[in-house]
């Protein structure tokens, strides 16, 4: 599929988009906490999916290496100074509306997902990325151009916050 995505063929780039976009679109979620934002990365992804899967080079599966291209799209979409934010009324993380994830309650996920808010945004990308995308700090910090060890600092740093926030 990704050769006939790289020659721009529809069918392959549907095919692509059926099988990977809920997972794609969970990542970009987690990352910028926003449904609308994370529908403007994901189009984003998979319109520039043609030019980008060309520098794919299949020594890994390809859905690793569509994440990792998601996480670059969202952290520049967070970038961007034209970012819009959606303040959301009631927020509740991708993987419950899809039933996904049941260890934990509703009342319990939004508790997470407000103290996960609650950081600022470099620790919580670190947070996102480590602890629910599975992310090592190596390449977390490849992925957000810091040292492994200013990675690993960040999360300390966050699950220390994170902490005080759910004791309260």
């Amino acid at each position: 599929m990704a050769r006939g995505a790289a020659r721009g063929d529809r069918r392959a780039l549907r095919v692509l988009y059926e099988e990977y976009s809920e997972q794609l679109f969970a990542v970009a979620y987690r990352l910028t906490e926003s449904s609308a934002e994370a529908q403007d990365v994901l189009h984003d992804v998979f319109c520039r999916l043609p030019a980008a899967v060309q520098s794919f080079d299949g020594k890994r599966p390809l859905g690793p290496w569509l994440r990792a291209v998601t996480v670059r799209a969202a952290l520049k979409h967070l970038r961007s100074p034209r970012r819009r934010r959606e303040i959301p009324i009631v927020s509740i993380p991708h993987e419950r509306r899809t039933g996904e994830s049941p260890e934990l309650s509703v009342l319990d996920s939004i508790t997470a997902e407000r103290a996960l808010s609650s950081l600022p945004e470099e620790l919580r990308i670190v947070v996102v990325l480590k602890e629910i995308e599975g992310y090592s700090h190596a390449e977390i910090g490849e992925l957000l151009q810091i040292s492994r060890s200013t990675s690993e600092g960040r999360l300390y740093t966050a699950r220390k916050l994170l902490r005080s926030e759910l004791l309260r």
